[in-house]
């Protein structure tokens, strides 16, 4: 298990020096690859279906590049693009594309329908945490801004009050 964990780190790194991520960047897409990996074989392993893994996979990965964003003041995209590679479903579009030409109809549509789960589920794993992630941001945000304004308003309030 330790060594899927160093393999998806080291495609991850490598696939960000194609990604021309450069420094903390790099290194830090590197760790998000071997964590989405580790949290992949966490819950493969305890029962987790196949789709459910990458799920909760994408999740850990998509949190994880939103906080290195806020960290080195980068695009959420940088780490989180480059740290997805090791869960890109890649053989099993390989496989269903094998068996359609073997003439393995079962084996191909069993194979598709477990490909486009999983690519459904990773997808569904990084639009849950980016719109959460954004609402957090914008209510947050509208908080800061409430706030200077009421402290505004009141200061001008106090200083009509003190004229009288």
């Amino acid at each position: 298990m330790l060594l899927e964990i160093l393999w998806a780190a080291t495609s991850t790194f490598a696939f960000g020096i194609i990604f021309n991520l450069k420094g903390k960047k790099l290194f830090c897409a590197s760790a998000g690859g071997a964590l989405g990996w580790a949290v992949y074989i966490f819950f493969k392993y305890n029962g987790s279906s196949i789709p459910s893994s990458f799920l909760y996979s994408s999740i850990a990965i998509t949190v994880y590049s939103e906080i290195i964003a806020r960290f080195l003041k980068t695009p959420v995209t940088s780490t989180l693009i480059a740290s997805l590679i090791p869960l890109v479903p890649g053989s099993g579009v390989y496989f269903t594309m094998s068996y359609l030409v073997e003439n393995k109809i079962e084996e191909a549509v069993a194979k598709g329908t477990e490909t486009i789960l999983i690519t459904v589920a990773i997808t569904v794993g990084i639009v849950l945490v980016s719109t959460f992630s954004q609402i957090y941001y914008k209510i947050r945000r509208y908080n800061k801004i409430k706030k200077k304004i009421n402290l505004r308003n009141s200061v001008k309030l106090k200083k009509q009050i003190n004229k009288f």
